[in-house]
């Protein structure tokens, strides 16, 4: 029992700290995607502009952000598209996968387009998600408060 002064001593000199849990480490992060949309396209405009006399047309390049996505099973001409599980309140989508006749075609839509882009679904994968998000910014604006742009994510993995 000599010992016993010496230890409650160390106890009392560590404090509440001894006393706390160790902190929970963090959860793992998610496995990077197998497929991504990409964040933006680049479209050349394909307007027919008939330039009056004297004129010439001038192309510009177009910036179309992400918006969302659609998951068909086999190709999307047979109008075999899949229903999403949604959860408004985060801004998600998602559809869980397997158990396929056919391979998946997921096709990235795009702000200001009627078209999109389209591409297989490896077979590896297990869920595609589409993620809404708004940047943490904020500013002024016509003497209005605004938050950055809402950004949208979709990946399969």
């Amino acid at each position: 029992m000599r010992h016993a002064p010496a230890i409650l001593g160390l106890l009392l000199l560590a404090g509440p700290a001894a006393a706390q849990p160790a902190p929970r480490p963090a959860p793992p992060a998610p496995p990077p995607p197998l497929i991504a949309c990409p964040p933006h396209v680049e479209v050349e405009s394909g307007d027919r502009i008939r330039a009056p006399m004297g004129w010439e047309l001038r192309p510009e390049r177009q910036r179309h952000w992400l918006r969302g996505a659609d998951l068909f099973e086999g190709d999307p001409a047979d109008r075999v598209q899949l229903r999403p599980d949604a959860d408004p309140r985060n801004r998600r989508e998602w559809w869980d996968l397997g158990g396929n006749a056919q391979p998946y075609r997921l096709v990235c839509r795009y702000e200001g387009l009627e078209a999109g882009i389209m591409a297989a679904v490896p077979a590896a994968a297990r869920r595609c998600e589409v993620t809404g998000f708004r940047e943490d910014s904020r500013g002024m604006r016509h003497g209005r408060a605004v938050h950055g742009p809402e950004q949208v994510r979709v990946a399969c993995r």
